[in-house]
């Protein structure tokens, strides 16, 4: 009997302690409420730090504005004609000499120098073939020939290539190639130049060491430059099993329970609840004895 009456009050009590307690919502309520206005806080912060980067970026970009217009202003462009000589101003002075358009697009000379020099550029209408993996954007190079003085160590060389407005060729990995004397072929990368595409502008620009020389424009040949799919054994790695996803919410909180009596999460260690059932379990060991000693 004092058993069964030890084993009521331990679960009357059990029951009570599940029950919510007032002050306990409250102190989660007042919690949830610190935690928005945290939130809103930061979030405040937040777009006011991006307001400030904003501003300060659009104030650069005004800076790089009249810089460029500054720089137009001490640049001159003309219209050369080929196998014509050309005169190229003196003064470090910029000057754009561009070509009649091919095919895609045209074809330009950039120079700056303290001293003035003559331009000749003239189509090569039988060139050499492209570089392996590569396709010419025109089925003509270039020879372009300076006059006047040296054709290196100038304040400014560079050789463009500028889209025409009508064309829809994708120039943007277009590499500009200079013919070896010695092979007869077109080399790129070292030695001639890094090519850079301006998207603005939709042209591509490489500086080069010395204009002198043969050139032409080249783009990757999709049919031999494409890249073969990976092996489906390569991409084992690349996906997350589904096993190793986060465990679902409250996983671990019923882990916490007595194993194998069913116990919620809420009677973890440490709480009330827990310790209300070791203690039922402690009578329940107790009076199990007991019975067996009177038993025997």
């Amino acid at each position: 009997m004092k058993f069964q009456a030890s084993l009521i009050l331990a679960l009357q009590v059990l029951s009570v302690t599940a029950l919510p307690h007032p002050k306990r919502e409250a102190v989660e309520a007042a919690a949830s409420s610190t935690a928005v206005a945290s939130a809103t806080a930061s979030g405040v912060a937040s777009a006011t730090a991006t307001t400030a980067a904003q501003a300060t970026a659009n104030a650069g970009a005004g800076t790089g504005d009249k810089e460029g217009e500054e720089e137009d202003e001490n640049e001159v462009e003309q219209a050369g004609k080929f196998n014509t000589v050309i005169t190229l101003g003196g003064g470090d002075v910029k000057t754009d000499t561009q070509f009649p358009a091919g095919t895609v697009g045209a074809f330009e000379v950039e120079f700056k120098n303290p001293d003035a020099r003559q331009l000749r550029v003239t189509e090569n209408k039988t060139p050499a073939a492209a570089p392996p993996g590569f396709k010419a954007l025109e089925p003509v190079s270039y020879k372009v020939e300076i006059g006047g003085g040296a054709s290196k160590g100038l304040t400014l060389s560079k050789i463009d290539y500028i889209r025409n407005a009508n064309s829809t060729v994708d120039i943007s990995q277009a590499k500009l190639g200079k013919l070896c004397k010695e092979t007869n072929s077109f080399v790129i990368g070292d030695g001639v130049g890094e090519t850079e595409f301006e998207a603005d502008e939709n042209e591509v620009a490489t500086k080069v060491p010395d204009l002198v020389g043969e050139y032409a424009l080249f783009v990757p040949d999709g049919t031999a430059a494409a890249t073969p799919a990976a092996p489906a054994g390569d991409n084992k790695d690349v996906a997350t099993p589904a096993a190793s996803a986060a465990p679902a919410a409250g996983a671990g909180d019923a882990a916490g329970g007595v194993t194998g009596g069913g116990v919620a999460a809420g009677c973890g260690p440490g709480t009330i609840c827990r310790t209300l059932v070791d203690g039922l379990l402690s009578l329940i060991e107790g009076a199990a004895a007991g019975a067996q000693t009177g038993k025997a």
